[in-house]
């Protein structure tokens, strides 16, 4: 059975090696540092708050999904999410981002949006089963490639 849960630091190591398993540009890990270190949760400077959670089987993390919420509430923002390769095709990546899209709903946020690379055909089918649609495009978002940028109203 999966759990979701918050992130804790000592879930760190296993959600850096699973962002450097699924990501061509991983992210640095301060920023899990950072979220473990507020139990998931961090108020962001000057656009928001941001949410982590992880995907717990049997105390392994196999997953994780992280979300903002702008300051002004006008949208949501999936801002990553990853199932390692071996757990894929269980519906926890569904679960997670039910999760975030739940937790949106709560805080009345009518939308909520991410942006993938156009070429990884998986998730955009990923995210077109769970509702979402193509919404436009990011020239160079990921340096030598354009984003296209999903949305769903919640």
């Amino acid at each position: 059975m999966t759990l979701l849960r918050p992130v804790r630091f000592s879930d760190v190591p296993t959600i850096i090696a699973i962002e450097n398993s699924c990501f061509e540009s991983p992210w640095e890990p301060d920023i899990f540092e950072t979220l473990a270190g507020w139990d998931g949760e961090v108020k962001l400077a000057d656009s928001g708050i941001a949410f982590m959670r992880v995907a717990d089987e049997e105390d392994d993390v196999v997953g994780y999904i992280i979300w903002m919420v702008h300051l002004d509430k006008s949208r949501g923002h999936i801002a990553n999410i990853a199932v390692t390769e071996e757990h894929r095709g269980r519906g926890i990546g569904t679960s997670m981002l039910k999760h975030a899209f739940d937790n949106l709903r709560t805080r009345e946020i009518p939308r909520c949006s991410l942006e993938v690379r156009e070429s990884n055909h998986a998730a955009r089918r990923f995210y077109e089963k769970a509702g979402m649609t193509p919404s436009g495009r990011v020239r160079d978002y990921y340096s030598n490639e354009d984003a296209i940028t999903y949305s769903i109203d919640l």
